[in-house]
């Protein structure tokens, strides 16, 4: 993979004394053939840091100003909504982090092809630390990370993450302040995306020097971290576990091989069977209607409605899974009608939807539990035994492959082949 172009987002906060030097810096790195962007935003300064930013004579720059101080997640969102590069990395105003070392996150990238690449201060150097406590405070965070999330981060809260600029804008960041670290790291290990960490330099400055993170964003993160474990991106754990259950049961039919093109139907926002499936397939395709029309390496998302015409080529797919969607639409007969078109021959349907008469019951008791999205139960428009689903899928041109239920009969699982 080459990167053609790389966003540097600055966010600004109160930072006279080091803003200018630092944009002159990255203003100065050398990335070879890779054109270079410098993002700014001034997030209600009340010193002189916007002065001195729009007095910078830098060709590459583009300066935004927040009136109010939002926080540094707000800023990082607003420098997204300009940012052009494929790839986005984040830049403290102030020097605590050397921008020269940028390179080398993105050379990690560019060689072993991945989406992200984390500027891990604890990796393999012994940084200095002014103050103990933060040291071991980041240090007790990482390994909360770590175990709740199965991941092997050394620094999750360091400010340097190259992340693929589809992929950070589908993460859709939400925290407005430095909680906005930990969010990143959470629901990258939330997703399993491949990453690595390199090793880079840190050089702590004291809070007489304007050192802005305090005890209070330590314990916010471990309130973060819990909060992103139990959810999936947006879901609450009760639709995490029900879709982890559908898809693995669903998996268990179904061979991949590196060829095969796959489409998931009602991906949700998460998108969750494309990061498990990317190594094993040509192309992973999500079409939902909550999600953006981005491509991360082999995952490509579309904006869709499922109960009208798929913008799809026809004998475009291998397979087409579609987990718990069948009862949210209104014309499951098109639906079916556009799988088999979008389908080569030979090509699998697997799809899983809840089972009457106990699912709608049960899900409505778990809505009242707040374990499930009210939009998730709410909008069901019908459900189909067995029997009805298998009878669609013969009369549509199917020939049904397994059918069966599962989840102590509440869920049905059928999978088919286009002949």
């Amino acid at each position: 993979m080459r990167m053609k172009t790389l966003s540097v987002i600055v966010p600004v906060f109160n930072e006279e004394k080091t803003v200018g030097g630092i944009i002159s810096k990255l203003d100065k790195i050398n990335l070879g053939k890779r054109r270079k962007e410098i993002v700014v935003v001034d997030d209600g300064s009340g010193d002189g840091s916007a002065g001195i930013i729009k007095k910078l004579k830098i060709k590459n720059l583009k300066f935004i100003r927040h009136k109010k101080n939002q926080g540094k997640g707000a800023a990082i969102r607003t420098a997204l909504k300009k940012a052009t590069g494929d790839y986005v990395i984040i830049q403290d105003a102030d020097t605590e982090y050397n921008p020269d070392e940028i390179i080398k996150l993105v050379s990690a990238a560019e060689k072993q092809n991945l989406l992200v690449v984390f500027g891990s201060r604890d990796k393999e150097i012994r940084n200095r630390y002014l103050y103990p406590h933060y040291y071991w405070g980041s240090k007790m965070l990482c390994v909360m990370l770590n175990l709740m999330f199965g991941e092997k981060f050394t620094d999750p809260e360091t400010c340097y993450k190259l992340i693929q600029t589809d992929l950070m804008r589908f993460l859709e960041i939400s925290e407005r302040g430095f909680g906005v670290e930990m969010e990143m790291a959470a629901k990258i290990a939330r997703l399993k995306v491949p990453y690595d960490e390199v090793s880079i330099s840190y050089h702590p400055r004291s809070f007489a020097e304007g050192k802005k993170i305090g005890m209070k964003d330590g314990f916010e993160a471990i309130f973060l971290i819990w909060k992103y474990w139990q959810r999936d991106l947006h879901f609450g754990i009760g639709d995490r576990i029900l879709r982890q259950i559908r898809l693995g049961e669903t998996l268990k039919y179904l061979n991949f091989s590196k060829g095969d093109v796959v489409v998931d139907m009602g991906c949700g926002r998460q998108a969750s069977l494309g990061w498990r499936l990317r190594p094993k397939v040509k192309r992973y395709l999500g079409l939902d209607m909550d999600v953006p029309a981005v491509g991360m390496e082999n995952i490509n998302l579309v904006t869709a409605d499922l109960d009208r015409k798929i913008k799809l080529n026809t004998g475009s797919a291998d397979k087409i899974i579609g987990a718990a969607i069948f009862e949210h639409l209104r014309k499951p007969e098109t639906f079916l009608k556009e799988c088999r078109r979008i389908l080569k021959t030979g090509g699998i349907l697997a799809l899983t939807t809840p089972a009457p008469p106990l699912a709608d019951l049960i899900l409505k008791i778990c809505l009242k539990l707040k374990v499930v999205a009210a939009d998730e139960v709410y909008d069901h428009v019908g459900y189909y035994s067995l029997k009805k689903l298998g009878e669609m899928l013969v009369k549509s041109g199917f020939e049904l492959e397994k059918t069966k239920g599962f989840l102590f009969g509440l869920n049905n699982l059928i999978v088919a082949k286009k002949p």
